[in-house]
């Protein structure tokens, strides 16, 4: 019944947080360890003669100081805080078997226990606490006579239990309230010292990583240093070896191509206007090993060509004389050198380009090697079908193709032709050896024009290269 009137109802339990009980346990029993050892001295310094109830008092509060100590070491706190909370509120009571029940104000010390035990064990401990205080009041009260102490009167005990139930109720509804504030508030108090900690800790560990990547800095700027004087020094060389490489184009242009020159020329006079030799007759078989000459030459011709042109693209050297081109005619142009790469073979040349096309802003000598190199690749791995040349105007450029029914390019492929010594492994390719040049230098010059290059190929099915060419801009045409 005591406890259903102490104890409110459907009341949360607040659980204490174990790291605030660990750090209060200590002090606390070192406190009331020191408060013992106090009381003990006082003792033995009045000599006192009485009861030997103080000592028991002393004995048992040193007995539970060392009780909670044991179970802190052990981890459990719980009971620790338990067994402290119930020495604090307990014996002050108990010392009413050793000082009376009149006038003494050790009683009123276990106001102190039901305090603590909101906030070292939880919320309801205190209203626990009270009922055990006020138990153990109303047992002594009963065994008076056993304890060798008068007994009060009925009056004063009634008016000291009343006093004491309200006195420790108070003290119990007080803690049971500041439970949560008290708890909350230690808390985050500790909470925020480790949190500083913790940042302190951080700061110092940021510092030596920033002295750390100052160091490297250091080493860094160090190393950059000598990697610059490196690369002047190998600028210095790649200049050296640009010059020794301009001078080996100049000179393989001079002494290559002169006498491949005579050896076309010639080879072609023979072949074209036998009647310069008078009447010596040159038989068949000797004419067909200087058409081979001729073509071999021809073929050494254009690749010495396309090496020169890539080194003057590469070195920035290819200067374009742009003018207000008109396509058609060159467009014309390509379609009969087409008609004559095709010969006698199945193919059906078609025009996919209407006149009149706009101008645009091109080297008409570029812009021809170009559709020349499309075509004659066209021609070159189309066995039937159809090629077509066209062309279409659109806002601010115009888009030139060819297109082909030919062995098409595989999409792995596609993006690799456009790069330098770079040709497809297939029997064709084999057939109709070239350098590799001729696409990547292609590209190069539609891009130094201002357009881009791309294709659309399928294998097997055929391919279309797509080019463009910026527009002449509007009051610039010629008429």
């Amino acid at each position: 019944m005591v406890a259903r009137t102490l104890i409110p109802a459907r009341t949360p339990v607040a659980t204490p947080d174990e790291g605030l009980v660990a750090d209060m346990l200590p002090p606390m029993l070192v406190l009331l360890a020191t408060l013992a050892g106090g009381a003990t001295g006082i003792l033995l310094l009045n000599r006192w003669q009485g009861n030997v109830w103080p000592y028991v008092v002393i004995l048992l509060l040193l007995a539970s100081v060392a009780v909670s100590d044991r179970l802190r070491r052990r981890g459990n706190l719980y009971l620790a805080s338990v067994v402290m909370v119930g020495a604090v509120t307990l014996l002050p009571v108990l010392s009413c078997a050793a000082f009376g029940f009149t006038n003494n104000s050790f009683v009123y010390l276990s106001v102190l226990g039901v305090f603590a035990a909101g906030i070292m064990v939880s919320s309801r401990a205190p209203f626990q606490a009270t009922q055990a205080a006020i138990l153990l009041y109303l047992g002594l009260l009963l065994g008076a006579d056993l304890a060798g102490q008068p007994r009060p009167t009925w009056f004063e005990a009634i008016g000291q239990i009343i006093f004491l139930i309200a006195l420790l109720l108070g003290a119990a509804t007080l803690s049971w309230a500041a439970a949560y504030v008290v708890r909350g508030t230690i808390s985050w108090a500790i909470d925020t010292a480790q949190k500083s900690e913790r940042r302190e800790q951080l700061l110092r560990a940021t510092q030596a990583d920033l002295e750390r990547a100052l160091l490297e800095r250091d080493l860094l700027n160090e190393q950059l240093y000598r990697t610059t004087l490196e690369l002047e020094e190998a600028r210095a060389a790649a200049e050296a070896a640009y010059r020794s490489k301009a001078n080996f184009m100049a000179t393989m242009s001079h002494e290559l191509r002169t006498p491949l020159n005579i050896i076309i020329g010639f080879s072609t006079a023979m072949l074209e206007h036998p009647e310069m030799y008078g009447d010596v007759r040159i038989d068949e078989q000797v004419l067909q090993d200087i058409a081979e000459i001729r073509r071999s030459g021809q073929h050494l011709l254009g690749l010495i060509n396309d090496i020169l042109d890539l080194a003057k693209v590469e070195a920035g050297k290819l200067e374009l004389n742009k003018t207000n081109l008109a396509l058609t005619p060159l467009l014309d142009e390509t379609m009969r050198t087409a008609q004559a790469l095709i010969g006698e073979r199945p193919i059906q040349l078609r025009r996919e380009y209407r006149d009149p096309l706009p101008t645009v802003l091109a080297d008409e000598v570029r812009v021809r090697q170009i559709l020349l190199n499309l075509v004659s690749n066209a021609c070159k791995f189309t066995h039937s079908g159809e090629i077509a040349v066209g062309a279409r105007a659109d806002t601010d450029q115009v888009v030139l193709w060819v297109r082909d029914t030919g062995i098409g390019i595989a999409p792995s492929d596609q993006e690799r032709i456009f790069q330098q010594f770079e040709q497809i492994e297939n029997a064709d390719t084999r057939q109709h050896a070239g350098t590799g040049l001729g696409l990547s230098i292609c590209r190069w010059l539609v891009e130094l024009h201002g357009g881009r290059m791309w294709l659309e190929s399928e294998l097997g099915k055929g391919s279309i290269f797509f080019f463009s060419l910026p527009r002449t801009r509007a009051g610039t045409e010629r008429g």
